[in-house]
């Protein structure tokens, strides 16, 4: 029994090591520089599909931590627009959003520049700049914070179509 098991295995090392050097030279360099043995993979479509996983997980991983460098960017624009609601006369909660301190300002604005005083105008016109800019930020933020999500939804159909469960 114990030769016959060992002319198996000796059969199944030799089918794998035939199956390894099918795999394209670039496949072995690119599971390589993903840190995977090439010996480990039985052939060139399974080698593609290990390859495909380890990019869309690395591209995963990359899109979290820009996602992250974004709340950083949010908390900052938030602290920016608290400042600007002091300036201006406007009590925010520790609870406020975003665009309920940039609304808030926005409505007491509105009220400095409806008073007709010159000086308050122009005052009221420097934090309108202020304000735009903040608005504009956030924006590109929620954008930014889209354009990841999306391409994060991309990456799980095109995983689900790769493996065979859509």
């Amino acid at each position: 029994m114990s030769s016959i098991s060992s002319i198996g295995n000796a059969q199944s090392m030799a089918l794998s090591s035939y199956k390894i050097d099918e795999l394209s030279t670039s496949t072995k360099m690119k599971l390589e520089a993903l840190g995977i043995n090439p010996s480990s993979v039985t052939s060139e479509a399974q080698a593609q599909q290990i390859i495909k996983q380890a990019e869309a997980t690395k591209h995963q991983q990359n899109s979290q931590q820009q996602q992250q460098g974004g709340n950083s960017s949010e908390q900052q624009l938030i602290s920016e627009a608290k400042e600007l609601a002091a300036k201006v006369g406007v009590t925010v909660s520790t609870d406020d959003t975003l665009d309920d301190i940039t609304g808030n300002i926005a409505d007491k604005i509105q009220a400095m520049m409806d008073t007709g005083d010159p000086s308050k105008i122009k005052t009221a016109q420097e934090y309108q700049t202020q304000l735009a800019r903040i608005s504009d930020e956030a924006d590109s933020i929620t954008n930014t914070q889209q354009n990841i999500f999306n391409a994060m939804d991309m990456i799980s159909v095109s995983n689900k179509y790769a493996l065979g469960l859509q």
